[in-house]
């Protein structure tokens, strides 16, 4: 995410947009509150905070941008007036339960703190560290869940012995994973950076993601790529940008999922997971379009190719693939 994407999404959760009506800005951090509609949008944290890391250097300049700041201490003022302070418009309505008071007032103070230690030079470190603790907590039950329901549905000696290799299969440490985002200026969001820091993929054709729909025999199995196989793997696919028109209709191109920017291969998506022998890629789309978040899943199926959306981020990926593991008899190779 470069400086000028990262004002411009910060602007949008700030509602500082200048189109109020902005669908991004609508449904943003600040946005998504008036009117409430019931829900806190859990993919507004996750996206502002990776906007405060891609404007970390920003923050420890000497001379600040006040644009910045400006959005930042507006989200966590009228964040606390609008839904914390007991009187408050949501409080004071009975439109907010104490649950999500609890929660917002978690993420105000995961994002102050961030800003605060940058502001101080403290380091990314530091700044993120209660952030990746709170990503972890959310994390950990599914991945334990996933490895209670790989010893159960591993049955075949062949996967049996992929499931040996998992088991003992290392993570990434911080270092690698910063040099990979260096070496493609990105940021990973930190539920992905996460799972990976536990296991660096899951090997060669065991399959431990399954999206879709079990109940209805329409889920795809997929392995996950280590790094090193991402960087491998981008060389040859999506290294690129090459637009969905090229290849098809209007009439076509609405059959696209609103989430998404209209390209058929686009350098801003990274492969991490594909099929064994297929040529099926689920992705991280790191530039989705005003309706999407940062970070989403997004597919790319084959013949005919095509595109479609997936998940909100990688932690619902990894719940809907648990769901649908557990309505499986068993993995097969």
């Amino acid at each position: 995410m470069d400086i000028s994407n990262a004002i411009r999404l910060l602007k949008c959760h700030a509602y500082a947009h200048d189109d109020v009506h902005f669908p991004k800005a609508e449904n943003g951090f600040l946005g998504s509150l008036r009117p409430f509609q019931g829900e806190l949008k859990e993919e507004n944290l996750h996206e502002m905070m990776v906007v405060i890391r891609a404007l970390a250097a920003k923050l420890g300049e000497p001379a600040l941008d006040r644009e910045i700041i400006s959005c930042l201490w507006t989200i966590c003022k009228l964040g606390r007036a609008w839904a914390v302070d007991p009187n408050g418009m949501l409080r004071s309505n009975g439109l907010i339960t104490e649950e999500q008071v609890e929660r917002m007032e978690n993420w105000l103070d995961l994002i102050s703190y961030a800003v605060m230690i940058l502001l101080d030079e403290g380091g990314e470190e530091e700044a993120f560290w209660g952030y990746r603790e709170y990503v972890s907590e959310q994390l950990e039950p599914l991945m334990a869940e996933l490895d209670d329901l790989l010893q159960e549905k591993v049955v075949e000696d062949e996967i049996q012995e992929l499931h040996v290799e998992y088991k003992v299969r290392v993570g990434a440490n911080e270092e690698r994973l910063a040099a990979f985002e260096r070496k493609f200026e990105l940021l990973l969001p930190e539920d992905f950076r996460c799972f990976y820091r536990r296991k660096d993929g899951s090997g060669y054709a065991f399959h431990i993601i399954y999206p879709g729909n079990a109940e209805m025999e329409d889920c795809v199995p997929f392995y996950l790529m280590s790094l090193d196989e991402m960087e491998e793997t981008k060389g040859y696919f999506c290294e690129r940008d090459e637009l969905l028109a090229q290849y098809y209709s209007e009439e076509e191109i609405r059959e696209l999922a609103p989430e998404i920017k209209p390209y058929l291969f686009y350098r801003k998506w990274f492969p991490f997971a594909t099929m064994a022998g297929g040529s099926l890629y689920l992705m991280l789309d790191l530039d989705p379009s005003d309706q999407g978040t940062y970070g989403q899943i997004i597919s790319y199926v084959h013949d005919p190719d095509f595109v479609y959306y997936v998940a909100g981020s990688f932690t619902d990926l990894l719940r809907e693939s648990n769901r649908n593991l557990s309505l499986m008899d068993e993995i097969e190779y």
